[in-house]
């Protein structure tokens, strides 16, 4: 590699820690809740966040959580998981759409990528299912709508649990329908960096089925589920049942005698003030997704014109949220994409972040027996060709042009 110059930080150009745009009515709205005496946990909010993000959604049921993580953790217990089973996850994943799998020592099967679009392959899940395969879980990556239909046709054929990391894709939309609308369990995130944040952290839980609501509504706030029976006697030994336990939260303790214990819940509530911002940021979801799409489209019209380039593509009929801006370097173009990215930051103050390292190579998979091999789309894409811009609908034109420019720049000078 060439010697690169160097850039102050303060100059940088790079994400920006919060990935949307908060004003006035975001404060109101936690000044509401504080001066208003509610709950700051389980307050009226909440429920109405749950109710207005599942009808934007299009589901029957919404759950809200205290993170992604959680409600991806909550839904590897709604579906039971455990050691004897097998979960499909696509390489491309981020640790937390996993973890709760190794938790739980089910085996993960890694699927490769479409290296077009950066999502899982259809065509190459079926390969990869055993009788002990339960789920497929998949990620709608840098929020570019996965190809649903074939997948959910591979998991009917075969009895499996479709798990949608959404964590990317709120807003997104697959064939006009919006991302989360028929999945078995979808998963969102409202992270600091995400497309709507509620304050920091929090999640979803969106189903269309009842039971795996009712549960995931359990699980959040520390209840257990198993076999238990109704007890016939109103007493403990010497002890009676008094009128009102309201004094004594005793829980079922007078009224069922446990048999069995399947999943135990933990804290993994939204809190009050958080479901407030939550209600503002929805619905300003749309605007600001169609900020993202503006920058996307001025830097697909760049990458357009760069013979060298590509760009990720999109289904038709479907519309990415633009959570990442990925793009690619051809292999033909004689480029070396570290090169690239290196350029970018030492000569124009352009600070990029790959996402994401490939599952099958982190230490601990490969501690399972995972390694090299297992998904040569994405390696060859990861190692070699995939690159991303920073996106935020609060970046301004003058940024957006420097990134524009650099572009051209960078690939000039190293095509030569």
């Amino acid at each position: 590699m060439k010697e690169c110059g160097s850039i102050n930080r303060k100059q940088l150009i790079e994400e920006y820690p919060v990935g949307t745009i908060f004003d006035s009515e975001e404060v109101d709205a936690i000044r509401r809740v504080l001066e208003s005496g509610e709950a700051l946990t389980r307050g009226p909010d909440v429920d109405l966040f749950e109710n207005e993000f599942a009808s934007y959604c299009g589901a029957k049921h919404a759950v809200a959580v205290s993170s992604c993580g959680a409600a991806l953790h909550m839904a590897t217990k709604i579906l039971g998981l455990g050691p004897e089973d097998e979960v499909i996850c696509q390489a491309n994943a981020f640790w937390a759409t996993f973890v709760h799998l190794l938790e739980r020592e089910v085996r993960i099967k890694c699927a490769d990528i479409d290296p077009y679009s950066l999502n899982i392959d259809p065509s190459g899940i079926e390969r990869l299912i055993t009788k002990k395969t339960k789920a497929i879980y998949l990620v709608h990556h840098g929020g570019n709508p996965a190809d649903l239909e074939p997948i959910y046709r591979v998991a009917r054929n075969h009895g499996l649990k479709v798990v949608e990391d959404c964590a990317h894709a709120v807003g997104a939309e697959y064939k006009g329908q919006k991302i989360g609308c028929d999945s078995d369990i979808a998963c969102f995130s409202f992270s600091t960096h995400k497309n709507i944040s509620t304050l920091g952290e929090g999640g979803m839980v969106v189903t269309n089925n009842e039971s795996y609501a009712e549960m995931a509504r359990g699980l959040r706030t520390n209840f257990p589920f198993g076999e238990k029976v109704k007890r016939n006697v109103p007493s403990l030994g010497d002890y009676h049942k008094p009128q009102s336990q309201a004094f004594m939260h005793a829980g079922d303790a007078w009224d069922y005698d446990w048999l069995k214990t399947n999943e135990f819940g933990s804290t993994f509530r939204m809190s009050t003030p958080q479901a407030a911002v939550g209600r503002v940021q929805l619905k300003k979801l749309d605007k600001h997704n169609s900020l993202r799409q503006i920058i996307a489209n001025k830097y697909n019209e760049v990458i357009d014109g760069i013979s060298g380039l590509r760009k990720v593509a999109i289904l038709p009929d479907c519309r990415n949220a633009w959570y990442l801006f990925s793009f690619f370097i051809r292999p033909e173009a004689g480029v070396d994409r570290d090169n690239f990215i290196n350029y970018l930051e030492a000569e124009h103050g352009i600070r990029t972040v790959l996402r994401y390292w490939p599952i099958h190579l982190g230490g601990i998979m490969r501690m399972h027996g995972h390694n090299l091999g297992e998904c040569p789309n994405y390696e060859r894409v990861w190692f070699e060709e995939q690159m991303s811009l920073p996106i935020s609908p609060q970046m301004a034109d003058d940024k957006i042009n420097t990134i524009i420019e650099a572009l051209r720049s960078v690939y000039q000078k190293l095509a030569k």
